[in-house]
């Protein structure tokens, strides 16, 4: 099996096990914490598979995806002493 299906099946995987963690786990939290997950793992969805296919189509989709990490570091890490 290639990387490229490895690494969708991966993402397909990560957004069905959270959204069942959410869902059998609904007592534990808040309607508010219970969307605030589901919102961070659609975007985090929506910014993997496409990452995924700029990388493996081209050598300049390689280096968009490493800009595009970068960036994202970068303001994660900006955004976690901004809250702390």
């Amino acid at each position: 099996m290639d990387t490229k299906k490895v690494l969708y099946i991966y993402g397909a995987f990560l957004l069905f096990s959270w959204s069942l963690m959410f869902v059998i786990h609904h007592e534990t939290y808040t309607r508010y914490e219970t969307l605030e997950g589901m919102i961070f793992i659609c975007i985090v969805t929506a910014i993997f598979f496409p990452l995924v296919h700029l990388y493996h189509r081209s050598n300049t989709g390689k280096k968009i995806v490493q800009l595009s990490l970068i960036a994202l570091f970068i303001s994660s890490c900006i955004g976690f002493y901004i809250v702390y």
